[in-house]
């Protein structure tokens, strides 16, 4: 497959060739890449649990606030972004009210940390965690690591990385672009992500993939031109799955049930299938 970046050496006639190959071998065809093969089993591992949702969706309310310097979404683009978002998640606007008042008077910041794990022989594990105490959080939960058949391990080499940013296009297509898929290959390419897949051409749900040093600038971008922001992250995926046997998967489910407690804890990434 084709990536965006090689564009900067092109001539204008080589962008046009380009850009067809791209539409055909990327926007169709990309989920088959091995770079990108595993998100929909990452993506189902996340979104599977509900039950934290809205303590998720606090967290970055307070992030938003923290990063835009203003609780006033009027003027914290930021946060009123994550506002629409707590919104389509079904939280109350007196829960929102209520968290971003409390981030007013909460003045510690938080940082997002990531935490290793290997699971027993053969799982590995990318945490992370936003907290204003890190030393802390990692004392209170190695002792239940430990005895669980955890241990902290640098897994960096088990995984890649990039940024996704999960969007719909929400403006009226251009005459000059009769299509859904050549406009968001024409944005991917001016706005400098590294790939583009059409996700649903009903609902102009389009996913862009990122360097993660550009998650941020790239979401904003978009958002300046057109699309709606459904989700942004910076996603960890394994290069290899593994598949447990009925024991190990049950006692690998009770782990991450106990993971789930530890304080600011935001997302897990694994290798299991």
């Amino acid at each position: 497959m084709f990536h965006i970046k090689m564009l900067r050496h092109c001539s204008r006639i080589g962008i046009e060739y380009f850009q067809l190959n791209f539409n055909k071998c990327s926007v169709r065809h990309m989920a088959g890449h091995s770079k990108w093969a595993n998100i929909k089993h990452i993506k189902a591992q996340k979104d599977g649990l509900r039950a934290a949702l809205f303590t998720k969706i606090a967290r970055q309310l307070r992030l938003a606030v923290q990063e835009g310097k203003s609780a006033d979404p009027a003027v914290n683009s930021l946060l009123r972004s994550e506002i629409d978002n707590a919104l389509k998640k079904n939280m109350p606007i007196g829960t929102i009210q209520n968290t971003i008042k409390k981030c007013q008077h909460n003045k510690a910041q938080l940082k997002k940390h990531r935490l290793d794990i290997r699971f027993k022989r053969n799982v590995y594990m990318i945490c992370t965690i936003y907290t204003d105490n890190m030393a802390a959080v990692k004392m209170d939960a190695t002792a239940m690591i430990k005895k669980a058949g955890g241990s902290f391990v640098d897994v960096s080499h088990m995984f890649q990385d990039f940024g996704l940013i999960e969007t719909r296009y929400t403006s009226e297509l251009d005459k000059n672009q009769p299509s859904l898929e050549e406009k968001v290959t024409e944005d991917a390419i001016q706005f400098g992500a590294e790939d583009v897949e059409i996700v649903d051409v009903t609902n102009a749900a389009v996913n862009f993939f990122c360097s993660p040093v550009l998650l941020s600038g790239l979401s904003r971008t978009l958002e300046q031109n057109g699309y709606s922001i459904e989700n942004s992250e910076h996603v960890f995926t394994p290069n290899n799955l593994v598949l447990l046997a009925e024991d190990e998967q049950k006692a690998y489910d009770a782990f991450v049930q106990k993971l789930r407690l530890v304080p600011g804890l935001e997302d897990i990434y694994d290798n299991v299938e």
